[in-house]
């Protein structure tokens, strides 16, 4: 079972999956460089409306901005972030979910799909498209 506990963003855990993460962007995209400034820094996961999560299985699984580590995949760890993920934002009030990946992470895309999101905007960036998908939210439970 998955156990999804919330974490410091900046704490040790948090910064191996964050390393790993940028490996795998960089392996994804040759030639790009991910940088904080562009994908956030810890401090952007701290404060009202922010959630930083890490899952645990016999161990850490590794989780990062809905990142799976290769060896954790196929189980449907990502689903169930996301699901929390969409529980969290539903609880603070939102009415939708919106989320930036890229065509070249074939594995997320079919993720969010399948969960329901769909395309609502694609951005050309050199020889690669970057997509928004988009989710309604159901209303919070009484």
């Amino acid at each position: 079972m998955l156990d999804l506990r919330a974490a410091p963003a900046d704490g040790a855990e948090s910064r191996a999956l964050w390393d790993e993460y940028m490996a795998l962007v960089r392996g994804r995209l040759p030639g790009f460089e991910p940088t904080e400034t562009i994908f956030a820094t810890p401090e952007a996961f701290t404060g009202p409306g922010t959630a930083w999560l890490v899952g645990y299985e016999d161990g850490v699984i590794e989780i990062k901005r809905m990142f799976v580590s290769a060896t954790a995949r196929g189980r449907g760890h990502g689903r169930t972030l996301l699901a929390e993920l969409e529980r969290l934002a539903a609880g603070a009030g939102g009415t939708r979910v919106r989320l930036f990946t890229t065509e070249v992470l074939v594995e997320a895309r079919a993720l969010y799909e399948s969960a329901g999101y769909r395309a609502v905007s694609t951005v050309p960036d050199g020889d690669r498209t970057d997509i928004w998908l988009e989710k309604p939210l159901p209303p919070p439970s009484a």
